[in-house]
């Protein structure tokens, strides 16, 4: 390696060292419990480690293959091509971190992502500004965001990020400088993104869209001539009417709480003013419409340019169809047998996005803010994990100063990044526009997505504010570069750096102890069989399920190596209630397990399970005395459990 070459790493060496030291500090005390506990509260977290599991067993037991699985659900099993399967990571952890345990190597995935969160940001921002401090800053705006934060609380998949970063370095190079290397780059992270995080997916095709729409910048917008035609000047009229008479509509009935109408010999209920608010903005709508127009720029600069973009997105689209096949492959055999599982809702029931004064709430997790933040969020009904829009006070006043310099020089660099922002945060908004917790009426381009085949499955709309903090960190990185300005400072440079970290700060993030009950233990020297969790659940990540919801028996699965008859996993078969309904002894447990009453101990049929464990804290004095009514031997016991093996 030339003597360039080592100076050139080495000026990044300091950099990676602060991000390293970040990482340690920002997901404290993470590091101090490598193998006793995982970030976060009970939940999701164990569905990833037990993906790790699962690899590992895989690969030691011939004929198992990874995306089909009957040691969940056990016997009739399910497919996990639709679950968030974070094969790529699970595979490192099988192979890599093989004899770390699967917590160890769980924790230390969450770990590596972390510091790839915020290098991958730099390394984007240095390929753009070429300068270390503003790249500093990209990092640390992206890596350590408060999106990501909410997210090690369980959604273990949605903290591998870094995926963005790096597929818009490559995507970038390919775009400006037509590299074919590059291009096939992007390709192969969009690939690898589809055995990380299958949101990331659908948003990776959102940037390539929208980076390339907007750096052809094959169309503006522009003000209608002047005169109108008449045609336009009248229609403009009608939807100006259109909409004052609406939002007067609106305003009656919010004042008054509406009422009931007879419209064609039938009751039309008029309680909420969202209906009237709606076409209030299809009148305003139509009046932009009427006042502005599109011109479409057709130059020879602009002709090449979209030609470049053509040929740039078929390379990375080929690569990507190469890469991700088998999954791909999965997915459609599942939807050809129909067995594709998504969420079914109504207009709505349909999720809610990030509310529009979200950035003013504060960081939910920051040790100094998180109670008023919370509770601000709880006034709002709001799920902070999948509704986090705050940005900081020092980004967001960067931001609004940047989006001067921007309408005063727009800058061939600093469009595509604006406009990538401004598409994630409409998207991250929802389906309609609320503000303070009150919908507008607004609907917004995402309420389309329930329409999209596959892209339907990325049903929390919030979750697209990673993208507004990617481009946040570019934008702002670039304002940090330039060669005038006061933020050009070093000193003040480090200043922000600091007070963006400190707002961004979150230690200590909350752990939850793992333990190693005695009776797991017992089962796993036993010989092989099903066993079944008492009290008994199914569940998924689409509803609140049936039974008892407690994901531990997850984790304990990796310990005792058995198949589960029951569980939880991010989408469940569609039958599965009705499987195991059809059964005695499942049904039975099922019943009692969600509240029922009472069932005679007769097993009609063979039962999918040979062990049962009996959690004595969690279950009813009926449901442990329907189990001892069983014809069952009891083998091992422990200060809470009991194992049982039915004759």
């Amino acid at each position: 390696m030339s003597s360039r070459r080592i100076a050139s790493l080495g000026r990044h060496a300091g950099p990676l060292a602060l991000f390293a030291g970040l990482t340690i500090g920002w997901t404290w005390p993470l590091v101090h419990h490598l193998s006793d506990a995982l970030p976060g509260d009970p939940g999701d977290n164990y569905s990833f480690v037990w993906n790790l599991w699962w690899m590992r067993h895989v690969l030691a037991t011939p004929g198992l293959a990874y995306f089909k699985t009957t040691y969940l659900f056990y016997p009739f099993g399910t497919t996990i091509a639709d679950h968030p399967q974070t094969a790529l990571p699970a595979l490192v952890a099988a192979t890599v971190m093989a004899h770390a345990s699967v917590v160890t190597a769980q924790n230390l995935l969450l770990l590596g992502y972390v510091f790839l969160n915020m290098s991958c940001a730099y390394a984007l921002a240095w390929d753009i500004t070429r300068q270390r401090r503003a790249s500093v800053l990209a990092g640390i705006l992206f890596g350590l965001s408060p999106y990501v934060a909410v997210h090690m609380l369980g959604h273990f998949d949605l903290v591998a990020a870094w995926v963005l970063p790096l597929f818009a370095l490559a995507f970038r190079r390919a775009v400006h400088g037509g590299s074919n290397a590059a291009a096939v780059g992007a390709g192969a992270v969009f690939a690898a993104t589809a055995y990380i995080a299958y949101y990331y997916v659908v948003y990776l095709g959102l940037f390539m869209a929208v980076y390339l729409a907007a750096w052809v910048h094959w169309f503006e917008v522009a003000p209608a001539g002047r005169p109108l035609a008449p045609t336009a000047s009248r229609l403009r009229l009608v939807c100006i009417g259109v909409a004052v008479i609406a939002a007067a509509l609106a305003a009656v009935i919010f004042v008054t709480g509406g009422g009931a109408m007879a419209l064609a010999s039938k009751d039309l209920s008029i309680r909420t003013p969202q209906n009237a608010l709606t076409v209030m903005w299809v009148g305003l709508a139509g009046w932009i419409a009427c006042t502005w127009r599109v011109v479409i720029r057709q130059d020879p600069e602009r002709l090449q340019r979209l030609r470049t973009a053509t040929a740039v997105a078929r390379r990375v689209t080929m690569v990507f169809a190469v890469g991700a096949s088998p999954l791909l492959w999965q997915a459609a055999r599942l939807v050809l047998r129909g067995e594709y599982v998504t969420q079914e809702y109504g207009w709505r029931s349909i999720p809610h996005g990030v509310d529009v004064i979200a950035p003013l709430l504060g960081h939910p997790l920051h040790p100094l803010v998180a109670t008023f933040s919370t509770q601000a969020y709880q006034w709002l009904k709001l799920d902070y994990v999948e509704a986090i829009g705050w940005l900081g006070i020092v980004p967001l006043v960067l931001l609004i100063l940047s989006l001067r310099d921007f309408a005063r020089n727009p800058g061939d660099e600093a469009r595509p990044w604006w406009m990538v922002g401004v598409a994630f945060a409409i998207f991250a908004l929802g389906p309609f526009l609320t503000i303070g917790g009150f919908d507008t009426g607004l609907k917004l381009p995402e309420i389309l997505m329930r329409f999209v085949p596959l892209a339907a499955n990325a049903r929390m709309p919030g979750r697209a504010m990673v993208g507004v903090f990617l481009a946040v960190s570019v934008l702002l990185g670039m304002r940090a570069a330039r060669d005038s300005g006061w933020i050009r400072s070093p000193a003040l440079q480090w200043l922000v750096i600091a007070l963006v970290t400190f707002e961004y700060w979150d230690a200590p993030i909350r752990m939850t102890p793992v333990d190693h009950p005695a009776v797991y233990r017992a089962l796993a020297a036993v010989e092989p069989g099903a066993v079944c969790e008492v009290p008994f659940g199914i569940g998924d990540g689409l509803g609140v399920g049936l039974g008892s919801q407690d994901r531990r028996v997850l984790f304990y699965a990796t310990e005792h190596e058995h198949p589960l008859a029951g569980g939880y996993i991010g989408r469940m078969p569609v039958t599965a209630a009705e499987w195991y309904r059809q059964n005695s002894l499942t049904a039975a447990l099922l019943r009692m397990s969600s509240g029922g009453e009472e069932e005679a101990a007769k097993l009609t049929d063979p039962p999918p399970c040979r062990y049962l464990i009996v959690d004595r804290v969690t279950s009813s004095p009926a449901l442990r005395a329907y189990v001892t009514r069983l014809d069952v031997d009891r083998i091992a016991t422990d200060e809470r459990r009991d194992l049982y093996r039915l004759r």
